[in-house]
């Protein structure tokens, strides 16, 4: 997870349902939603996910240090992503060249995936090197190994090899074609695995949202409202992204499912209310410096989806997902 997520773990983010969401597209977010797929449907799950389009901020130029690019850069990995070059080392492969990074559960057990950019032959050689054992295959391809579940050793040659503090997310690692799945548990490695069954990408709620959000660039999904430590009462699920096609063209994105027609409405009303009055309190800037160009919709469908989509201002990349991070959609949301 991103930096400072171990906090908001209980507080995720989670997609949107096919049939009951607005359709932008017969393609619409199929990236987003693929990855939504191979995540098996649990509270855990559905508490937490995090997802980066790689490959999308790369075209769009979102790459180094610039405001925009180190805000979006981490999504989807952020529980290795600063351990990069220490994985290209040890395990054979570099997530920044990855085509999609997701993580969903809360610690210890989150799972992580990359699909695309890995090259298992590089790969394997390094597992083994460090001593991996063979576990049941799964659907990506081969599983190794490397220490118990949730097990983290100060010693052996993965300790030596391996120093960064994310070393408990390859407890087991399995790659195949070109993708790459670690965790520190099997459980949790299958969780991110899933070949059918009920997945998050099959739960109408989080296929509405995943729809709604619209091929993001990075994104967070939870059915945990804004802070709440159990999901919310009324089943809602919320997810908040960026879109865009350059650093100078992004837009920040909300999208929340409804109990009904009613709510969906109101939830509309009072957004519209706070953006235009209303003020961050971490940022301590009002909403309407904050997202510029803030549009309001009751997409409707089944799962009576509101979205928000606004233009974050001064070169940021992510308003709405830091504010989800620093609690400040709770009054934005009325929650």
């Amino acid at each position: 997870m991103i930096a400072g997520a171990v906090v908001l773990a209980a507080v995720a983010v989670a997609g949107c349902g096919g049939s009951g969401g607005v359709h932008r597209g017969a393609d619409a977010d199929d990236t987003l939603r693929a990855e939504l797929g191979r995540i098996t449907d649990t509270a855990e799950h559905r508490a937490w996910v995090d997802f980066g389009d790689l490959e999308a901020q790369r075209k769009a130029g979102l790459t180094g240090t610039g405001r925009a690019a180190s805000q979006l850069s981490a999504h989807g990995w952020g529980e290795i992503a600063s351990a990069a070059q220490l994985t290209q080392q040890s395990f054979g492969f570099d997530g920044r060249t990855a085509n999609v990074a997701v993580e969903a559960g809360n610690p210890p057990d989150t799972g992580g995936r990359l699909d695309g950019g890995i090259d298992p032959s590089a790969v394997t050689p390094k597992l083994q090197a460090l001593g991996g054992t063979p576990e049941k295959d799964g659907p990506t391809g081969k599983t190794w190994r490397l220490q118990q579940d949730h097990k983290i050793s100060l010693t052996g040659k993965l300790a030596d090899t391996f120093t960064g503090a994310a070393v408990g997310q390859f407890n087991l690692v399995r790659t195949g074609g070109s993708s790459l799945v670690h965790a520190s548990s099997l459980a949790a490695l299958d969780g991110v695995d899933a070949d059918g069954g009920h997945t998050l990408g099959s739960d109408a709620a989080f296929s509405a949202v995943a729809e709604c959000l619209d091929h993001p660039l990075a994104a967070e999904l939870t059915d945990r409202g804004t802070g709440d430590v159990k999901a919310a009462v009324n089943g809602t699920v919320l997810g908040v992204g960026t879109r865009g096609t350059s650093a100078a063209d992004l837009t920040n994105e909300l999208c929340r499912t409804n109990p009904s027609a009613s709510a969906a409405n109101a939830l509309a009303a009072r957004l519209r209310t706070q953006l235009a009055s209303g003020s961050s309190r971490s940022a301590n800037e009002p909403w309407s410096q904050l997202l510029t160009d803030a549009k309001v919709t009751v997409d409707g469908g089944a799962q009576h989806v509101v979205r928000l989509t606004a233009h974050p201002a001064d070169g940021r990349g992510d308003v709405l997902m830091q504010a989800l991070l620093t609690g400040d959609l709770a009054p934005l949301l009325g929650t």
